[in-house]
């Protein structure tokens, strides 16, 4: 194909689902995600269940485990999207305080598939839990915390090396004030999940943050919901009545819920806004892989994964490769 571009299979890090159904709604809606997601770009991914309660975790948890090998793209284990969260504002419901009972009973008592584990360090017992789960190699993952700036350089060098939702999951910047978000990004050894559609988070940030983290502390995700490839329109999500337009889910108050764009239209939103392809390449690809420390994908070199991505000049997916097989093509 004259004038197309290759890159790394993408590795989405936070996605709850796509084509009106849920991360581990049932294991057909999983398999209907993994065939899904090759046409977007995305040869990897962890899907992210919610896991308000035990019985519908544990549901989600064993559904993902029997899909794991289904044709598309590949489950390299679960986000679990837990009630460990610390926010002040109305719209959260209050913290579930994270203790290691909890997060096997979560789980099923079966951990070997939960990749990582969303937690807010501050929590009661939080410092503890991170201990724990890097003992049981989860990933911590630090997000909708209030906490402070001490309480974030402890949660890091207890072993937690990834945010959620940075920087709109957290408080807003206030220069009066030493914070956590500010800390979060003074942190070498703590890399940024970041959804890239520019709607969640502004472009300007995202080059701010580049700047103080260096670009290969981002990880791109498109943090996309059972809404992807929806047409605009209301819809209901639970019991929360939302508007999805251009790509954004919002409550009837306007307040944003969830994203619905592809990953690879966030990479032409960050083309738009000026990023570069290397930019876009290493923001979607590699440092992903080296936030959950994969060592078999990610880059195009001898001894890693055959995942390619062929795209146009506007990056636009032409072809997806997963293990040397071609199982997306539109040319």
């Amino acid at each position: 194909m004259q004038g197309a571009l290759i890159f790394p299979g993408f590795i989405d890090t936070h996605i709850h689902g796509a084509e009106q159904v849920n991360c581990g709604e049932s294991v057909a809606a999983m398999r209907k995600i993994c065939a899904k997601l090759p046409q977007y770009g995305v040869t990897s991914f962890t899907p992210t269940p919610i896991a308000d309660d035990i019985e519908t975790s544990q549901k989600a948890v064993e559904v993902i485990r029997e899909a794991k090998g289904s044709f598309g793209s590949d489950i390299l284990g679960i986000f679990l999207y837990t009630g460990y969260k610390n926010r002040s504002i109305a719209y959260y419901a209050p913290p579930t305080l994270p203790t290691p009972e909890h997060t096997r009973a979560l789980a099923g008592q079966d951990l070997s598939l939960i990749l990582s584990v969303l937690i807010a360090p501050e929590l009661d017992g939080g410092l503890e839990w991170i201990d724990w789960a890097v003992k049981q190699g989860m990933l911590p993952v630090i997000g909708f915390s209030e906490g402070s700036p001490d309480m974030i350089h402890q949660a890091v060098a207890r072993g937690a090396r990834l945010t959620d939702h940075f920087p709109n999951g957290f408080p807003a910047i206030d220069h009066h004030f030493s914070q956590g978000v500010v800390q979060c990004l003074l942190e070498d050894d703590l890399a940024m999940q970041v959804n890239c559609d520019c709607i969640h988070v502004a472009p300007e940030f995202l080059r701010m943050m580049i700047r103080c983290k260096g670009l290969d502390h981002l990880v791109a995700v498109s943090d996309s919901s059972c809404l992807l490839g929806c047409p605009d329109g209301e819809y209901r999500m639970g019991d929360k009545q939302v508007f999805l337009k251009d790509g954004a889910v919002r409550d009837i108050n306007g307040k944003l819920v969830t994203g619905a764009h592809s990953f690879d239209e966030n990479m032409r939103t960050l083309l738009k806004k000026g990023f570069t392809l290397e930019e876009i390449g290493a923001l979607c690809t590699e440092n992903a892989a080296k936030a959950l420390n994969l060592l078999d994908r990610g880059k195009i070199e001898v001894g890693r994964r055959a995942d390619l991505v062929v795209m146009d000049e506007g990056l636009h997916v032409r072809k997806t490769m997963i293990e040397g097989e071609w199982c997306y093509q539109n040319d």
